[in-house]
């Protein structure tokens, strides 16, 4: 059955722009055209975008078609602030570097400087922490922890990060650091001096809403480890 003259069209378009492409790209590969002039580095707040501009490995005046960005992006997701990181050509003359960065939500003191934590628990740099982290005390530590690194219980780590994320924005917005012994000891230390005691993270939401509304009683230390009878904690 011979092919309807429609379809020997389509079949010679298709070919033709198979062919145009390949010369395209062949344009692209061999000759001076479509160089890098630059490396933009973009989504960056704390971490050091010169590095990892540098971290990319891609040179000026490079052949855009040529670079390989799957290794770019290798290299700059090694870089400590990069949680995820994408590394895309923007034609015709400039690479894309978009980074997430790892937010801070606490951190630790220690003889090094502050170990900083992202939400998801992991300790990922040490450096001075951004204004939002909330600074972590008496936390127990796992017996053999990874050179450079102070581990501290993930237990203990994930209720801290569990009970922070529950709280009322007004509360949140007050807490100076966390007083965390164990899983189940958590203490809120509030800016003004006063303490909220939360034991466990269990009904964390309940325990933010009595949280705020003893924030605006007499008081210095609370227990609303019970949301529904918090009480003055002597």
């Amino acid at each position: 059955m011979r092919a309807s003259g429609g379809a020997k069209r389509a079949g010679i378009v298709v070919l033709a722009l198979a062919v145009l492409a390949a010369i395209t790209w062949a344009v692209l590969w061999f000759t001076p055209v479509a160089t890098v002039d630059e490396v933009r580095v973009e989504g960056v707040v704390n971490g050091d975008a010169a590095a990892m501009s540098e971290a990319t490995g891609i040179a000026t005046g490079e052949k855009l078609a040529r670079v390989d960005t799957d290794a770019a992006a290798r290299a700059v997701a090694a870089q400590p602030w990069v949680e995820k990181v994408t590394v895309d050509r923007s034609w015709p003359s400039a690479i894309t570097v978009e980074v997430v960065e790892h937010a801070p939500v606490l951190h630790i003191r220690a003889t090094d400087g502050e170990h900083l934590f992202n939400a998801d628990g992991v300790e990922f740099l040490v450096a001075p922490p951004p204004p939002g982290s909330v600074e972590m005390v008496r936390v127990p530590r796992v017996e053999n922890p990874a050179p450079g690194k102070l581990d501290p219980d993930p237990a203990t780590v994930r209720a801290v990060l569990d009970v922070l994320g529950a709280l009322p924005e007004r509360v949140r917005g007050e807490v100076a650091r966390v007083d965390a012994p164990g899983p189940t000891e958590i203490s809120l230390n509030l800016h003004d001096g006063r303490e909220i005691y939360f034991g466990s993270s269990d009904r964390a939401s309940e325990k933010g809403r009595a949280a705020e509304i003893v924030m605006d009683r007499e008081g210095q230390r609370w227990n609303v480890s019970n949301p529904v009878a918090p009480s003055v904690r002597n």
